[in-house]
């Protein structure tokens, strides 16, 4: 019975564990080193699709959609449901552009109307503001 209650301890701890680490509160500071994530791989993604490079476009796109998904932690922990609404369609968006990157022939035009699209700019202009050498921010008091 003792070897059974130390055992199931162990289990208990390690669960909590993993599920408080997935559970991770994303200062603002971070936040904006995510989205210079997305910004990063958004860019090569762009640089892939004009070079006809889908392949490369795909693992990029899949970046973006994965900082994405760390950034919407962020709007979770701090509440901003609209936020969080924006995320899900963007991320939804991005979903549809990698099943565009995935087509025998994808066409580059509309995969450049669909990024530009996306919906990123709602987020940008709730919560973001653009610094003077054109990089944006967390708009402050907006958390």
């Amino acid at each position: 019975m003792r070897r059974f209650l130390t055992y199931s301890t162990a289990v208990f701890v390690v669960l909590a564990a993993t599920v408080t680490m997935a559970q991770k509160v994303t200062p603002p500071d971070q936040l904006d080193a995510t989205m210079k994530r997305v910004g990063t791989a958004q860019q090569a993604t762009g640089k892939a699709i004009k070079s006809g490079d889908f392949a490369e476009a795909r693992k990029q796109m899949a970046a973006v959609k994965a900082a994405l998904g760390e950034a919407e932690t962020f709007w979770v922990t701090h509440k901003k449901d609209d936020a969080i609404k924006m995320s899900k369609e963007v991320i939804a968006n991005l979903t549809k552009i990698e099943e565009a990157l995935a087509a025998p022939s994808p066409n580059v035009e509309n995969l450049f109307a669909m990024m530009k699209g996306a919906g990123c700019g709602n987020c940008h202009k709730a919560y973001r503001e653009e610094l003077p050498d054109k990089t944006y921010r967390l708009r402050p008091g907006t958390v």
